[in-house]
Parts: structure tokens; sequence; C-alpha cells
């Protein structure tokens, strides 16, 4: 199988446009270099990538809405067995825990129970749970001192 990935990647780095699309033994391989999309399809499920301008139109439900401010960087779509998720990575100038209260208000206001959360000077989690789903918050500071939140939410 990973001879079949390499494959695929050469055959689509091969290609004119910058759109590119491959199918190698069941498995549809695509992106869209000009928009910044690339997605991997099987019969058991797909994983959707997307970044920069094409991450910015993410719309997330509203008891995890994008942070005041901040830029989505990516986003990851997965769907399996029925089971869709998506994870968003953003970037804002406020600190760990203005982000981390931000989304505990939002999540406490949908009617989501936060059974974990910790914070540090450098990072921090926090989860919530409700109607058998979860919802996790990683943050994260970095080195040139931006907040980088991924948002894990189930994708209904």
């Amino acid at each position: 199988m990973r001879r079949f990935v390499i494959f695929a990647a050469v055959l689509l780095s091969a290609c004119g446009s910058s759109e590119k699309s491959t199918t190698v033994g069941g498995t549809t391989f695509a992106s869209d270099d000009g928009k910044g999309t690339a997605s991997i399809t099987t019969e058991k499920g797909s994983i959707r990538t997307a970044e920069g301008a094409a991450a910015a139109h993410v719309v997330m439900p509203d008891y995890a809405p994008l942070y005041p401010g901040s830029t989505a960087t990516s986003v990851i779509e997965t769907e399996s067995e029925g089971r869709k998720t998506k994870m968003v990575t953003l970037s804002t100038s406020d600190a760990i825990g203005k982000v981390s209260d931000f989304y505990k208000g939002a999540l406490a206001k949908a009617g989501w129970k936060i059974p974990s959360s910790f914070l540090s000077d450098d990072g921090g989690m926090l989860s919530g749970e409700k109607d058998g789903k979860t919802v996790s918050i990683a943050l994260s500071r970095e080195d040139d001192g931006k907040t980088n939140a991924l948002v894990t939410v189930p994708n209904d």
C-alpha cells in the first residue's frame, strides 16, 4: 500500500494544473494547490484538509465558534463509519487563559459539561461533553508569542 501512496503522490505532482486527482486501488487522492485543499477518499471514509485562505471559510458550530479575532490556519475534516470530526487550528495574539475562558463560556452557555481542564503558561486543554459527544480544545503558546488553539468538534 505504501508504494501505491508514493506512486499516487508522484502522479499528482507531475500534473500541470493546480487541481490534481488520481485513484489507486480504490483510494482517490486529490489536491488543489491553488485553493490550498487536499483529500483522500476510500469506501470506508475520507479526510479533507484546507489551509490558508481555504481554512478561513470554515464554519463552526455555535457551541464552539471561531475565537474572536483569530485566524483559522488549517482545517482537517474526517469521516469514518458515519462519524464525522472537524479539527480547526486557530492563531491569536491573546493569552492562553483568555482563549480558554472564551471556550469554557461558549460550551457552558450551550449546555456542555466541562469534565476536565488545565492551564499553564505554555499550554492547556479543556474538554466538553454533551449527548454522548465530545469537544476538545488544546492550547499552546508559540515562540512568537501567539496562542494556537486546536479545536476538535463532532462534525454533524
